[in-house]
């Protein structure tokens, strides 16, 4: 139990604690050789080395709820750059070009090399490889081609070979199942409208009831579930909602009426048993609250 003054922020990190956290990865370092050849500005450069990659935790914040920290280094103590201008998938990369250029202002350039995600098998692409050059300036970003890449920026990629990530980098069940209702909040009941839904449900309508003498605060954010194998397993982490600070505030003894609109998440939601969990605050005494949730369960057929 704490205590808070500005519920609006408290919510937000009570919604972020109280969030799915990310599975760990049972492979969690791996070492993996490249060679690259290429040229600018007239002279050529080889470098030859291994990219270190590791499973660095896990971290929370506003934007992203609870998310997986990695690392990457070079062995041979050549420059790895992890620019943000880039896109998580390819922000991990060798620096071809970074300066000023005429009509087009701060221009990065980055050969991607891989990321740890990528190595350690840990997210499935459908269509990517390292090797690709990128371009981030205030008027063009994105891949660029090895024709634009050479004809506007003499820059050229001459040689590459990057290693094969780790196959078969299932998720850690190691760790104990713990069922999230264990901290539902008691004389409040999550109740929806119609008995079962079809999958091209986008909105399901819950009634509220608080049979408990206490004002409870919750928010608009919420994430979902699916029972498999009679537990409870988070879905749709990587389209995650970030959790809002718009309040929600549900009077003792009354119920209400409260829209999920799981369209958020999914616009393609398949057949099975799930449930809503939301964060909810319950005071116990002036400014001491309990973080618990409120769970409610819906049927898609």
């Amino acid at each position: 139990m704490v205590s808070f003054i500005f519920l609006p922020w408290i919510l937000i990190a009570l919604g972020i604690t109280l969030s799915p956290s990310p599975p760990t990865p049972k492979i969690t370092h791996g070492e993996f050789p490249f060679h690259l050849v290429y040229e600018a500005e007239g002279k050529q450069y080889t470098i030859d080395d291994t990219i270190i990659c590791d499973y660095a935790g896990k971290g929370a914040d506003e934007g992203r709820g609870k998310y997986i920290k990695w690392e990457e280094r070079l062995a041979n103590g050549n420059k790895i750059t992890s620019s943000f201008s880039f896109t998580e998938d390819n922000q991990y990369g060798i620096e071809l070009f970074d300066g000023v250029i005429k009509d087009q202002g701060s221009t990065e350039i980055i050969c991607d090399i891989g990321n740890p995600e990528y190595y350690l098998g840990y997210k499935k692409y459908t269509d990517y490889s390292p090797g690709r050059v990128s371009i981030a300036s205030p008027i063009s970003n994105g891949i660029i081609s090895e024709d634009e890449l050479w004809n506007k920026y003499k820059i050229k990629i001459i040689e590459e070979k990057f290693s094969e990530p780790k196959v078969g980098n299932s998720i850690s069940t190691a760790t104990d199942y713990k069922d999230v209702a264990r901290l539902a909040a008691k004389g409040v009941t999550v109740t929806p409208q119609e008995s079962s839904y079809s999958p091209g449900t986008k909105q399901i309508i819950f009634t509220w009831k608080n049979d408990t003498d206490k004002q409870l605060t919750s928010e608009q954010s919420f994430y979902i579930q699916k029972k498999v194998d009679d537990k409870w397993q988070d879905v749709y982490r990587e389209k995650a909602v970030g959790f809002s600070s718009e309040e929600i505030s549900i009077a003792p003894n009354t119920e209400m009426l409260h829209t999920y609109d799981i369209s958020k998440y999914t616009n393609d939601i398949t057949a099975g048993n799930y449930r809503v969990v939301s964060p909810v605050l319950v005071p116990v005494k002036e400014r001491t609250f309990e973080a618990q949730v409120l769970c409610g369960e819906f049927t898609i057929n």
